[in-house]
């Protein structure tokens, strides 16, 4: 293996309807939300472009929900689930229900195998070893409009919503109520996912991080999304190619967008790994 450069993935994650990606309840409140979402703990100094931060207490996607939602729902439509099964059956369901650990397909190149048996045993087989994760998926943070719409409706440091949902009993129609946190839809989120590549034809496997995606898209993030929560479009991505010489001052980057939305960048997949023979 010999590191070849990496694609940037940069994008614009919004919310169509309510997100609400969990967080933690540190303490009980009387009345309080039964379901927070999570919230930076701290604020973020001079994290926009005009050195504006921030602050504590905004709503933010960590990028472990965004990688392991697309790699459930790619592993599903790989038939990787199905494989699992047949591998450890009802006897070990519980292994049945993890992440491939085949260490030989295209989602756990993509995405890695934390398996050390799978991998020792393509070891002493002889068999060729995944090599490192490809994809890196970073918390997306609110863009700074959405922060300041949030507080114009909803007032000073707040930029969430409370959605109260009732469990009706069928027989004695009796309501069990309860409080939702999620994000106002219509927030917008800015996103990176860095994809490297250490093989000569790694640049073929990026198309499984845009099918993973548009799978999304037609899915839900986060929780509560068969009750309508979290549905979600990516838009302005930009697909960047640096070549192991720009790590080292001696080569450029090549890009491709903004492109409006998934649907555009697969249209031009065939020009995206090309980017990769530019340096």
């Amino acid at each position: 293996m010999k590191y070849k450069g990496s694609f940037i993935i940069e994008y614009k994650l919004r919310a169509i309807t309510g997100l609400r990606v969990g967080g933690s309840r540190e303490e009980f409140d009387i009345g309080g939300t039964d379901n927070p979402v999570i919230k930076l703990p701290v604020e973020i100094p001079e994290f926009y472009e005009d050195g504006s931060s921030i602050p504590k207490e905004a709503p933010y996607i960590p990028g472990s929900s965004i990688k392991g939602k697309i790699r459930s729902l790619l592993e599903w439509v790989y038939g990787n689930v199905e494989r699992m099964y047949a591998k450890y059956g009802n006897a070990k369901i519980d292994e049945a229900g993890k992440p491939c650990d085949c260490g030989e397909c295209e989602i756990c190149k993509v995405f890695g195998t934390g398996d050390a048996k799978t991998l020792d045993e393509l070891a002493k087989r002889g068999k060729e070893l995944p090599g490192p994760p490809r994809a890196k998926f970073f918390d997306a943070y609110p863009t700074k409009d959405t922060l300041e719409r949030l507080e114009r409706v909803l007032g000073k440091g707040l930029f969430t919503e409370v959605k109260t949902e009732n469990q009706i009993n069928r027989i004695t129609s009796k309501a069990n109520p309860r409080k939702v946190e999620r994000v106002p839809a219509g927030a917008e989120f800015e996103g990176r996912i860095v994809f490297d590549c250490y093989k000569e034809n790694d640049h073929e496997l990026i198309p499984i991080i845009f099918h993973g995606m548009k799978k999304l898209e037609d899915n839900f993030l986060g929780g509560y999304g068969s009750r309508g929560s979290g549905r979600i479009e990516f838009r302005e991505i930009t697909i960047t190619w640096r070549p192991a010489d720009f790590y080292k001052g001696l080569g450029q980057e090549h890009k491709v967008g903004p492109l409006k939305g998934v649907d555009e960048v697969l249209e031009k997949l065939g020009e995206i790994k090309k980017l990769c023979s530019s340096g």
